[in-house]
């Protein structure tokens, strides 16, 4: 075979697999930034929720406080 052919083979080759390497460790790089980023994502949700389910709490509570207060000042208006 022609050396002047050898080398343009083997040069196409090399080539061909550093392309596919680079593409390879490309996507992997981008797939660890994509489940970083969903990681990171599913924590502020889980945080926003967790308030959330806090809030919704105090709303039961204050709920259950105005009637409380109302009790008192029907108490206190009756011993007044």
């Amino acid at each position: 075979m022609n050396p002047t052919v050898l080398a343009a083979l083997i040069g196409s080759i090399t080539s061909i697999v550093i392309c596919l390497f680079t593409s390879y460790q490309q996507n992997k790089k981008r797939r660890l930034d994509e489940a970083i980023r969903d990681a990171k994502l599913e924590l502020k949700l889980s945080n926003i929720e967790k308030k959330l389910d806090e809030h919704n709490g105090y709303a039961d509570k204050i709920s259950s406080i105005q009637q409380d207060i109302s009790f008192i000042k029907g108490k206190l208006e009756k011993g007044a």
